[in-house]
């Protein structure tokens, strides 16, 4: 693959404080129905990604972890633009697409492709693989249809599937196979960044291993970078070098994979690890189990989001949310006891 020019010291990706918001307030009749025809019924809002800031550089993995619901799978369709974004902003090295349309976004999709959770659905039934792995190269350019079919065939062939399988539709294929499919077209088109949405959580767990390693593979030979979603920490702790947790929308604590999983510092991370304990983890003492049930992202915890199931949590908790910030060793957390200067006095929160 032909490497562009390209600026080393800016960062492949860079998402600032970006925000997504989901208007859930219902229908005109339902409004209508609860404003007794009068007056208008309380807007309900999503509060789905919050104010989240991360950087991906060329040739790492960043990869994205937490709870299901936390927002993992809303911040990586909003990078790509699936969602526009309602505050923030996103850069694919160093411009801004934040508010590109649909025209100025196609020559950004040759740099930014997704591969998404569930292979049954991200595949066009009524299309054969051939067109399906060839779509995005022709949305970027025009070549010859020898050449087309050349190039689909070597792409398959990247992903162990064979000319066999050219003229086949999707529901003719396992989901391994459809994910396969899935992987040979965000490859299309040679991009520098593709963001990979739980791309095996759908997948038998025989078969998982299998496509993170086709994965990996690829990322060794095509020298591009993956922003990883998962929920699962054995997968993310194998394949990223970088993790970023979220909970709740926000993103409480960054780091080197190695680091996160050795010390980590935030105690809904070391909750997360200890959930899934790994032989030779230190986890601290709020690796306890937490308490009560995942808040409302309509209706957000004042202070800090994870305050009303830490078991660490006290006064300040309550009062002010705590900013991500470094704490050393290239981690970066939010949580006021990472502060130097904190004293807590404990009480329940």
């Amino acid at each position: 693959m032909s490497q562009p020019t390209h600026d080393p010291a800016k960062p492949l990706l860079e998402v600032r404080q970006l925000e997504q918001r989901f208007d859930v307030s219902g229908s005109f009749f339902d409004r209508l129905r609860f404003s007794g025809g009068r007056i208008s019924a309380p807007r309900r809002i999503v509060h789905a990604v919050n104010g989240v800031s991360l950087a991906v550089k060329r040739g790492e993995v960043l990869g994205i972890v937490g709870e299901s619901g936390c927002g993992k799978s809303t911040l990586a369709k909003t990078i790509v633009k699936l969602h526009e974004p309602t505050g923030g902003q996103i850069l694919i090295e160093g411009e801004d697409i934040t508010h590109h349309d649909f025209t100025r976004m196609r020559p950004v999709r040759k740099k930014l492709q997704m591969i998404f959770q569930d292979p049954y659905a991200s595949l066009n039934p009524r299309q054969k693989v051939r067109d399906i792995i060839m779509e995005p190269f022709l949305e970027s350019q025009s070549a010859p249809v020898p050449d087309l079919a050349e190039r689909a065939l070597a792409l398959l062939a990247k992903v162990g599937l064979g000319v066999e399988h050219l003229d086949r539709y999707p529901h003719q294929f396992s989901g391994g196979q459809r994910q396969r499919i899935g992987i040979a077209r965000a490859l299309s088109v040679q991009p520098d960044l593709i963001i990979a949405d739980e791309p095996v959580s759908a997948l038998d767990v025989s078969i998982q291993a299998q496509i993170l390693n086709l994965l990996m593979d690829l990322k060794d030979e095509f020298g591009f970078s993956y922003l990883f979603i998962t929920h699962d920490l054995s997968v993310v702790r194998y394949i990223s070098d970088r993790i970023g947790v979220m909970y709740l929308g926000f993103m409480v604590e960054t780091g080197p994979t190695r680091t996160i999983f050795a010390e980590p510092k935030h105690p809904y991370t070391q909750a997360l690890l200890a959930a899934a304990p790994q032989l030779g983890t230190k986890l601290g003492p709020a690796s306890e189990q937490v308490r009560g049930e995942v808040p409302s992202a309509i209706d957000l915890p004042r202070g800090c989001p994870f305050r009303q199931r830490c078991p660490l949590a006290f006064a300040r908790c309550a009062d002010e949310r705590p900013e991500l910030r470094p704490v050393g060793g290239g981690q970066a957390v939010a949580c006021h006891l990472s502060e130097p200067a904190t004293q807590p006095a404990f009480a329940a929160i």
